[in-house]
């Protein structure tokens, strides 16, 4: 890929000289120093965005050297000032065995005074990632207004509408402010600054399949704004990631809530009810011990759990226990401790959702209340005599998070830390490419044995 213009503009920098300047000598001669005109400098602007949904980790390199690493999907890198020349860019996917390999190139022409932005879209499992690149001269925006230009970046969406107009406006007599297919840019937009709200539709329609809410836009803001792939929360089929000169952020549509799953890791308690924010009617029922009730979407914000057994619902073991949720986020609640020891609490472990094309996404999980720290082992056999745990000291209560791992077949060791006598396993497990997995460690109710609780997709290989 090539992007040209024909405007350019260079900073010339004058020419400085020092006068009067006089040597410590005999003959008391004057000495004039010169120094010479400089290079005139030329520069533009670059920034990448990360919008391929299904991809991992990136790198990018121009002309062979590094220019952003660790760049994660829905990211952007800000714009970075560069001197205009051309550049060869090379996109890097960081890959599970912590070897990279190129995806995409392209070559830029970086005319001066340019702002040029680099957006990585499509999917890895289709073959369809590209670099799409985007070129606007460099303006200052007028007092009192905002710029803002839209792309859209959501394969999988067709055609739409969009809307941008004032907070609670009426679209249903209104003409789109703009409308898009994929891949389409609009123009830069000067609009005055002000709140506003963002709705899209499916072309020809005025039911919104997006909307931002109430949205501030800044005086003399610059906001490049893509359509992506809603990979969180919510039947949105998008989210708008918002990239600024600096950073970004990412609009979620207003009714994406939260996803929550309740799982049910106390060895000795028997199957319960859950109840959210007092209310009299279970969100869950009858969950028994090791059981996973699937997610379902609640408003995000502050809540209550309440857990009574479900033979008779007097018998509360956790009573109105607090938590929090962002819009758009995935979690699970883990009711751990134990029934005799009358301690039973819920746990909430943020999960990471997004499938990601050349890695499968492991979560390990320490919910064994009787357990203590555990090393976890993750190797090709059952013999771990001379294998590095892939956690260590690994305390009740705490999770991996989200690990990148090569899809492959594996066996999972629990050991207490520092010893290699295996206490849960060898677990066979099987991780694919695009899959996600969760292994809890849990008591068992056999005493004195402890257990595993399978979630994700292990659940459905079942």
């Amino acid at each position: 890929m090539k992007l040209s213009t024909p405007f350019c503009r260079s900073i010339s920098i004058v020419t400085l000289s020092v006068l009067g300047l006089a040597a410590c000598s005999s003959d008391d001669d004057d000495n004039t120093i010169t120094i010479p005109p400089l290079v005139e400098i030329s520069e533009s602007e670059i920034r990448v965005i990360h919008a391929g949904s299904d991809a991992p980790l990136v790198d990018v390199l121009a002309n062979g050297s590094s220019f952003v690493d660790d760049v994660n999907y829905a990211m952007s890198s800000g714009l970075t000032t560069v001197p205009s020349g051309n550049y060869a860019v090379a996109v890097d996917a960081q890959l599970p065995d912590g070897t990279t390999t190129t995806v995409l190139t392209a070559d830029l022409d970086a005319e001066a005074d340019f702002e040029y932005t680099a957006v990585a879209l499509g999917n890895v499992a289709d073959d369809s990632l590209m670099l799409k690149l985007i070129a606007n001269p460099e303006q200052d925006i007028a007092a009192n207004y905002a710029r803002v230009q839209v792309l859209h970046a959501s394969p999988a969406v067709g055609l739409v509408d969009i809307y941008v107009t004032e907070p609670g406006a009426d679209i249903s007599m209104m003409e789109p402010t703009l409308s898009a297919n994929y891949m389409d840019a609009s123009p830069q937009l000067e609009i005055p600054a002000a709140d506003y709200q963002i709705r899209i539709t499916a072309a020809g329609d005025k039911t919104a399949v997006y909307d931002s809410g109430t949205v501030p836009l800044a005086d003399e803001e610059d906001y490049f704004i893509s359509a992506i792939p809603n990979t969180g929360s919510g039947m949105s089929p998008v989210a708008l990631l918002v990239a600024l000169p600096e950073g970004q952020l990412l609009l979620n549509d207003t009714s994406s809530g939260s996803d929550i799953r309740v799982v049910h890791a106390v060895a000795d308690a028997p199957a319960v009810d859950v109840f959210l924010d007092g209310s009299t009617t279970a969100a869950v029922t009858n969950l028994m011990f090791k059981g996973i009730a699937g997610y379902i979407n609640i408003p995000e914000g502050e809540h209550t759990a309440t857990v009574a057994a479900s033979a008779d619902n007097n018998i509360v073991v956790i009573d109105k226990a607090p938590f929090e949720l962002e819009l758009g986020d995935s979690y699970s609640i883990l009711a751990v401790g134990s029934l005799a020891d009358n301690d039973i609490e819920p746990w909430v472990i943020m999960e990471n959702t997004r499938k990601v094309a050349t890695e499968a996404k492991l979560t390990v999980s320490h919910a064994a209340y009787s357990a203590p720290n555990v090393d976890v082992y993750l190797t090709a056999t059952d013999d771990i005599a001379n294998a590095t745990p892939a956690l260590t000291d690994v305390p009740f209560k705490a999770s991996s998070g989200s690990l990148s791992v090569p899809a492959d077949d594996y066996i999972v060791s629990v050991t207490v830390t520092g010893t290699k006598t295996v206490a849960i396993g060898p677990l066979p497990i099987s991780l694919e490419n695009g899959g996600i997995y969760g292994v809890a460690a849990v008591d068992s109710t056999t005493s004195g044995a402890f257990d595993v609780i399978l979630l994700d997709d292990f659940v459905a290989m079942k």
